[in-house]
């Protein structure tokens, strides 16, 4: 926390006082003083500080700490007389201050993205990121399905697995109370920590499916129409027009047709003449398929002929 003088002191506790909202003073106090009275772990995509022993130490000594001083809602300045920021919720604000404490907690998290282009920069394979993750949070779920003791570690486990599911099932509501700052700390890992595995999946099947780098230009009037015989539409459209006279038809046809690629009308001549072409391929087409497939009988039939003869 920075020095302050004594006018700055009486100048910010005006300025705090002034405020009439729980949720501004909290906002203030945060601002000039930090709300979260200890040093807790940042993001460790091996949860450490559920898995070994020293690092679980760390977070049980925050624990007492807390336990043990009821003064982290407070901070009091003395020049003659006394100055207090007090924060410490009454029963109706303390959702407030639980809800603003793990907000604290969230975005504390780093940028996923980054980060895990600089683990594939240190030679850290997606794929084995991913599958270690997803192996922590099985041996987690494990350990507290298996375990019944009441360690602080399998205690921690507990609310970090609570925000990991809360997270994957979209229902993190915020405590409905106050609660310590250990609880909001680990729930609030949960909730990153599955936000960390979404970004690894979303990373791991860009690299198995990277995005097209080629770009593709729009299709003419000739390649458009051509994709409309291919998918049926035009032979639908026939279908749908057959009963009108021969000019109203190829008239109707042309400008749905138009309508559809988004031609301007004035193109249906055009449209005519490129479906006739198209249609005179498709029946070229249509003909050396018959006449192959005739091709094909035909010598059957002379070498079954042949082998009749030689019998």
């Amino acid at each position: 926390m920075p020095f302050y003088s004594e006018n700055q002191i009486r100048k910010r506790h005006a300025e705090f006082m002034g405020l009439k909202k729980y949720a501004d003073r909290l906002i203030f106090f945060d601002h000039h003083f930090g709300i979260i009275p200890f040093p807790f772990p940042g993001f460790d995509p091996e949860l450490s500080f559920l898995f070994q022993k020293d690092k679980t130490g760390d977070l049980e000594g925050i624990y007492k700490k807390e336990r043990n001083n009821k003064s982290l809602t407070e901070k009091k300045f003395s020049y003659n007389e006394d100055f207090v920021f007090n924060i410490r919720p009454a029963n109706s604000n303390s959702a407030v201050y639980s809800n603003y404490i793990l907000s604290c907690f969230l975005l504390r998290a780093p940028e996923f993205t980054e980060w895990i282009s600089k683990e594939k920069d240190n030679g850290k394979p997606v794929e084995r990121l991913l599958d270690q993750a997803n192996a922590l949070v099985n041996n987690i779920e494990y350990r507290l399905q298996c375990k019944q003791d009441k360690s602080f570690s399998l205690q921690c486990m507990a609310v970090f697995f609570k925000g990991f599911y809360d997270a994957f099932c979209n229902q993190v509501y915020g405590p409905g109370k106050k609660r310590k700052f250990i609880e909001l700390f680990l729930y609030a890992q949960g909730i990153i920590y599955l936000n960390y595995i979404s970004s690894l999946k979303s990373a791991f099947q860009i690299s198995q499916y990277p995005p097209e780098t080629t770009v593709h230009n729009h299709l003419d009037l000739s390649e458009k129409l051509n994709l409309l015989q291919e998918l049926g539409i035009v032979d639908f459209l026939k279908s749908r027009y057959t009963g009108i006279d021969s000019i109203s038809y190829e008239n109707k046809l042309a400008e749905i047709i138009c309508m559809i690629t988004g031609e301007d009308t004035d193109q249906r001549k055009t449209v005519l003449k490129i479906l006739s072409t198209l249609n005179w391929q498709d029946h070229k087409m249509a003909t050396k398929k018959i006449t192959g497939s005739a091709n094909q009988k035909m010598t059957h039939l002379i070498s079954g002929e042949r082998g009749k003869l030689n019998v």
